[in-house]
């Protein structure tokens, strides 16, 4: 018997029988949103496309050059020069993409383009959006979930093990 004040493993496990607590999710969920606000400050031209700063736009390809990454990254990085015209004015941008080429020139491709070119996105600015704002914080509860279940099972392996040594003490004890 111990004078400890603390619940014991069993105490706690009874309080929390949920995977998650209402507290845990809230704090999931905030965690997501402010890792993807930190993600939008970080990136400046996904901020232009989700303050609307980009229409969408069909481009063309005219010309494609794959090469490797800086630094010690193997991956290839597939550099797009596309063309597109507004009015009488045509305009040309690149636009970088991890991986071996998908587009050959002439393909057209549709785009979210900003008027100055500084900004492309694949995606509209809702999908951007719904990924920020969905996607993050369900990845963050899914990590949250999987730390919490990895923390009760090595939590009810400390008390099986426990468990085991004082039933061997016991039966040692009991053949004395």
């Amino acid at each position: 018997m111990t004078d400890d004040p603390r619940p014991g493993f069993e105490e706690r496990e009874a309080q929390h029988r949920g995977w998650l607590s209402p507290g845990d999710v809230a704090f999931g969920v905030g965690m997501g949103l402010v890792l993807a606000v930190v993600l939008v400050a970080l990136m400046p031209g996904t901020r232009v496309h989700l303050l609307g700063g980009t229409d969408q736009t069909e481009t063309t390809v005219v010309a494609v050059r794959e090469g490797p990454r800086p630094g010690e990254d193997d991956r290839t990085l597939t550099s797009y020069e596309l063309r597109w015209s507004e009015g009488d004015d045509v305009r040309t941008a690149t636009f970088r993409r991890s991986g071996p080429a998908k587009r050959e020139v002439g393909d057209t491709w549709t785009m979210w383009v900003s008027p100055d070119g500084s900004s492309m996105e694949t995606s509209s600015p809702l999908a951007t959006w719904l990924w920020l704002g969905i996607g993050l914080p369900a990845f963050v509860l899914l990590i949250g979930a999987i730390v919490r279940w990895r923390g009760r099972v090595m939590a009810r392996s400390a008390v099986r093990e426990a468990d085991r040594i004082e039933a061997a003490r016991r039966r040692r004890a009991a053949r004395r």
